[in-house]
């Protein structure tokens, strides 16, 4: 897996930035993790082309390309298609269905979430990837 600096790169999609700042705080906080933000998905798109991320974290609803199209615009990018990701949704917690699952997400969590819950959550899916 590679790190920035011996920390995790997690590219984190979401319009709000107020939700973008309470990622990158749950998140960096850890020490293991360094966040970078897009607003849509045609910003993730670029950031992963020029840096690719080790776990997606996105929002569903997101202005111009939801999170799933998203997603699978991200899966064409060269090495990411077995990056693990995670969604954040404000329709709260949810399973995932057949095409999440196809898509690699691991986890589908409600908003508003738990910063702790969400660092536990990064922690276990980034272990996960590496037993």
């Amino acid at each position: 897996m590679r790190m920035i600096r011996d920390r995790t790169l997690v590219l984190h999609v979401e319009d709000d930035t107020s939700q973008q700042s309470l990622v990158r705080i749950a998140l960096e906080r850890l020490g293991t993790c360094l966040v970078q933000s897009a607003s849509d998905g045609f910003e993730a798109l670029a950031i992963a082309r020029a840096r690719a991320p080790q776990l997606l974290l996105l929002d569903l609803h997101l202005p111009g390309m939801d999170g799933v199209a998203t997603l699978r615009g991200l899966r064409a990018i060269d090495g990411l298609g077995n990056v693990p990701a995670i969604f954040l949704t404000a329709a709260g917690p949810g399973r995932l269905d057949d095409e999440m699952r196809a898509l690699g997400v691991r986890q589908v969590l409600g908003k508003p979430f738990s910063p702790r819950r969400l660092a536990q959550t990064v922690e276990r899916v980034l272990g996960a990837g590496q037993a």
